[in-house]
């Protein structure tokens, strides 16, 4: 039983953890492409390579937390190509696991987003939910408390709609760290393994 615990509890931190991370994902994308840009000004030789190789660090971070969030053994590291100008990027953008972190990193920015968000609402809904339906008779929240669009104005009501509301909360926290899974085995054959 413990264990079956400390895996929902790592799996709901480890989706809760991918909303930040999506969207850092979100922004790096279009910081790449303005790099990508400033080569043409020469500038980009210099910053693109070093965008590049900030790439696979957070790819290879990834990787390794989706290989613990799924008992498997950390990705083999790889040193990527040091320094800068026309032949590092040419062999960056040559090379395949180059390709692979760029489409990975659009998948991250669009999935992780909807997985914390849905593992946000999940373990914010059950939260919420205990602490008003504890509390709705209190001169703070009285009146102001509405369970599934309806406001709390008895216990019964309290009980009734709040535990209805508490287990969509539930379902909703329990389907995101199903998804987290999902999500990890996903980062893994998008990744790959070994260089």
């Amino acid at each position: 039983m413990n264990r079956q615990i400390a895996g929902l509890g790592r799996r709901s931190a480890y989706a809760l953890l991918n909303l930040f991370t999506g969207l850092v994902s979100l922004v790096f994308l279009p910081v790449l492409l303005l790099c990508a840009l400033l080569c043409l000004l020469g500038i980009g030789l210099v910053l693109l390579p070093a965008a590049l190789r900030a790439l696979h660090a957070w790819a290879t971070w990834h990787q390794s937390a989706a290989a613990r969030l799924l008992g498997r053994a950390a990705p083999e590291q790889h040193s990527p190509h040091e320094g800068s100008g026309w032949g590092v990027l040419r062999h960056q953008v040559q090379d395949p696991r180059t390709r692979r972190e760029l489409g990975w990193l659009v998948m991250q920015a669009v999935f992780g987003i909807l997985l914390g968000l849905l593992a946000l609402g999940g373990v914010g809904i059950v939260l919420v939910t205990i602490l008003a339906g504890a509390l709705w008779w209190t001169p703070m929240l009285a009146d102001h408390v509405q369970f599934l669009g309806e406001p709390v104005t008895s216990w019964s009501t309290a009980a009734g709609l709040g535990g209805i509301q508490l287990v969509l909360g539930i379902i909703l926290w329990l389907l995101a760290t199903v998804l987290a899974t999902a999500h990890g085995r996903l980062t893994l054959s998008a990744l790959p393994v070994t260089r």
